[in-house]
This record gives structure tokens, sequence and C-alpha cells, in this order.
């Protein structure tokens, strides 16, 4: 009889602590009941159901926390070899070197997307020049005077094209040359800041393959050759393959750079 009016004693203090929202109390309650081995309510079920769900939950979270935590050390592991790899592949930039040309060209910007270039490597582009100019100078002291003059005209008209929208047809056999004189030193000091600027990036791969579509006589290659013989002293430049190749629709001007550049 003791036993019986204590079990429903207890049972009344839960329905009490429950009604007040004490779970601390309701709860030691519960184990109470549990450990008396009386029968539970319906109320104390669903209580005892309720604590199960929040130690399953919390479990849960912690298990999830934990799976978090070993996903992100291991998207963190493969970045770094990513990176590594990546690094292994590409010409990683050097702020030394990286000084010295925006030293050298002046170059400043004046938004993200505007860049001023007022000045010039001289040693590099000086000694470009004057190649440029003994190969001109060599090549068209073959063709006597009064031819000289005719094709000359002929070939700048006709690259002159381009200043009215007009595709040139370079079917002239001194077209190469004009181009050498009016494009051609303008073109690879733009290319070779646009090496540059994909360095900086850390862009620039150790083995470089370059598809040149209308390639004329290589400015590109030669942006790069240039940018690559400013880095001496600054980097420590791996052996270095160059795979070209080119399209080019007169055969003339394909390779007239190369040819100079061989000098």
């Amino acid at each position: 009889m003791n036993k019986f009016i204590a079990n429903w004693w207890r049972s009344q203090q839960f329905k009490l602590a429950i009604s007040r929202g004490n779970t601390r109390q309701a709860m030691q309650l519960l184990q109470e009941i549990q450990k008396s081995g009386a029968r539970l309510s319906w109320l104390e079920k669903l209580f005892r159901d309720k604590l199960q769900l929040e130690i399953y939950s919390q479990q849960y979270k912690q298990e999830v926390k934990s799976l978090k935590n070993k996903l992100n050390d291991a998207l963190q592991e493969l970045e770094n070899i990513n990176t590594q790899e990546q690094n292994s592949q590409v010409l990683v930039p050097e702020q030394e070197f990286i000084e010295s040309v925006y030293k050298n060209f002046n170059l400043k910007y004046h938004d993200q997307t505007k860049l001023q270039c007022t000045g010039i490597n001289q040693d590099i582009f000086n000694d470009l020049e004057e190649n440029l100019i003994a190969y001109l100078q060599d090549e068209l002291s073959k063709i006597p005077q009064k031819q000289l003059k005719l094709k000359l005209e002929d070939a700048l008209e006709d690259i002159n094209n381009l200043k009215i929208g007009r595709d040139p047809s370079y079917a002239f056999s001194l077209t190469p040359h004009v181009y050498f004189m009016k494009y051609f030193l303008e073109n690879v000091y733009c290319l070779y800041l646009a090496w540059f600027l994909i360095y900086e990036a850390g862009l620039l791969p150790k083995n470089v393959n370059i598809l040149d579509i209308a390639a004329g006589p290589g400015t590109v290659v030669y942006g790069l050759a240039l940018f690559l013989q400013s880095s001496i002293g600054f980097l420590q430049i791996p052996q270095m393959h160059i795979s070209y190749y080119s399209l080019e629709k007169q055969d003339a001007f394909q390779y007239r750079g190369l040819q100079f550049w061989r000098r």
C-alpha cells in the first residue's frame, strides 16, 4: 500500500514539474519512477521518448559536425595538393621581377580595367629594334630602287585598309616588311605586357603550347620571348619548350619574323 502511494505521489509531482516547465525535476522524478518498477503513464512515456529523441538528435548533430570537419580537412588537403601541382606547372610570380616591370614600363592602374603604360624596357626593346632595322635594310637592299618604291607603295596601300575597317589581302611581296615598319614593334610591346599580366596572375605555364591563327611573323612568340629574356636575373626558369604552330594565308608573310630572329 505504501509503495502504491509513493508511486502515485511521484507521478503527481512529475505532472506538476511538467506543467511548470521544470525539465530537470521531471527527469529526476522519471528516473525514480523507472527504478521503482512502476508502470509508466502515457505522459511519462511521452516524456521519456522525448528525452531519447533529444539524445539521438544531439548524437546526430555531433556526428554531422565531425563528418563536416573531416570533409573540410580532406578538401583543404586536396586544395593544397592541387595548388602544389599547379605551382609545379606554372612560373610562380616573383615580386622583385614584377616590381621591376612596373617600374620600367611605368605601369599605373586607373581602375580595375584600365592600365596605363608610359615606359619601356630599353635594353630589351632597343636590341629588338636594332635587329629589325638590320634585317629590313638587308632585305630591301636586294630590290632595285625603281622597283622598291612601287612595291612599298603597293604594300602600304594594302595594309592601310586596316584603318578603314577592311582586311588587307597581304598579297604583295613587301607586305611583311611594311608590317614590320608600321605595326610590329608596337604589337610586340603590347604582347609583352599581355604575357606579363598572365605571369603576374600565376597562369603562365612552364611548358607553353601556342596555336596562333593568322600568326604573321610570329608576333605573339616575340612578345613571350622578350618577356622571358627580361626575366633573366630574377627568375630561375627551367628549360622551356615552346611548341609553336601557325596558320597564315600568305606563305611569304608567315615566318618572316622567325627569319630575322635567327640573325
